[in-house]
């Protein structure tokens, strides 16, 4: 993805080449390829992707595939004045053997060159993250209809995995089942722990083709009380009309202020970012800081939550795609309240 703009830019920046390493996600990115370990050459006129022989990629265009010898690192630093690199994913051990192999040679951060390239999403990109949404939104589906067969979290959690991999997908992160009081915790690891009345909080994601898809929904076992479905309708309405606040070169931090000020005397319990960006990785650029802005094509999540030490919590997120106009969400699983007669 955006190899040649890459490419555009070491030339316009003289840099003679540039090194990304093994499981990079920039490596991923550029390459649309997940190594086992693998070094990725780039200059200003083309790119080498060495590998070892346990990998065979899907060939793709502008792309050199070279096999990975005990020389190529040492081949690669040889007579090179500049080289860049990706510091925020080079371990300490490559960066020392770089500079051992080659004394002179001038290391050059271009993390953030990359991390700008990868904000925005092609069309393939949209296309892919969509078909991850769609697998993540079905097998939702599928655990409502069967949830009523299911004991623990862990029941749960197996059944939501392995709809995700009969969908010729892979996990984007590790699901979070938690029932009731679990869920008062954001990122409570799920267990064994059986279901019990109340809210039962599902945080989950496919990964089609290498791109992630993150979606939080709320199912309640049992029957509500008028208060558990009052705090439930303030939280979907934040999450909702937060959405609708999405607009051009708009800061993210007025997106969560806006969030916060909906969920009104809860705003206190609401403990974590309001979303973050989503594609290669789970959590990516854009990061909601204060001087972050929307921009078109970006994808993230919006995902306000509340949540009550020992008693419950709540969560409600979306994968949104910003086209410049106007939000879509990509997960389209139903968000109203579903109470379900489990126990």
């Amino acid at each position: 993805m955006k190899l040649k703009e890459f490419q555009k830019h070491l030339k316009t920046n003289q840099i003679n080449s540039s090194l990304l390493f093994d499981q990079d996600p920039k490596l991923i990115y550029l390459t649309q390829f997940k190594p086992s370990a693998a070094i990725l050459q780039t200059t200003s006129l083309k790119s080498n992707l060495y590998l070892f022989p346990l990998d065979n990629p899907k060939q793709q265009p502008n792309i050199t595939y070279k096999n990975y010898k005990k020389q190529t690192l040492k081949n690669l630093t040889k007579n090179k004045t500049t080289l860049a690199i990706n510091k925020n994913n080079l371990s300490l051990r490559t960066y020392e053997q770089i500079k051992s192999l080659n004394k002179k040679i001038k290391l050059v951060d271009i993390s953030k060159q990359l991390t700008d390239l990868a904000q925005t999403k092609t069309p393939k990109e949209i296309s892919l993250i969509k078909k991850a949404c769609q697998i993540t939104s079905n097998a939702f589906n599928s655990l409502r209809d069967n949830i009523h067969k299911l004991k623990t979290e862990n029941d749960v959690a197996f059944f939501l995995e392995k709809q995700i991999r009969q969908s010729n997908a892979t996990l984007a992160f590790d699901t979070i089942v938690a029932t009731k009081q679990n869920a008062s915790t954001p990122h409570h690891v799920t267990s064994n722990t059986k279901l019990k009345k109340g809210f039962l909080l599902l945080d989950f994601g496919a990964k089609y083709k290498n791109y992630c898809a993150d979606m939080t929904r709320m199912l309640y076992l049992g029957k509500p009380t008028k208060q558990e479905k009052a705090i439930y309708s303030l939280l979907l309405n934040a999450q909702e009309t937060t959405i609708n606040q999405i607009k051009q070169n708009k800061p993210f931090q007025e997106l969560t202020n806006y969030a916060r000020k909906q969920l009104k005397t809860y705003q206190k319990h609401f403990t974590h970012s309001l979303g973050h960006g989503i594609g290669i990785q789970v959590h990516e650029d854009p990061f909601f800081k204060p001087n972050s802005i929307i921009k078109k094509d970006q994808v993230f999540t919006i995902e306000p939550g509340i949540y009550l030490k020992n008693k419950f919590g709540l969560r409600i997120e979306d994968t949104i795609h910003f086209n410049g106009k106007k939000p879509t969400i990509l997960t389209k699983a139903p968000k109203e309240l579903i109470a379900i007669n489990h126990l």
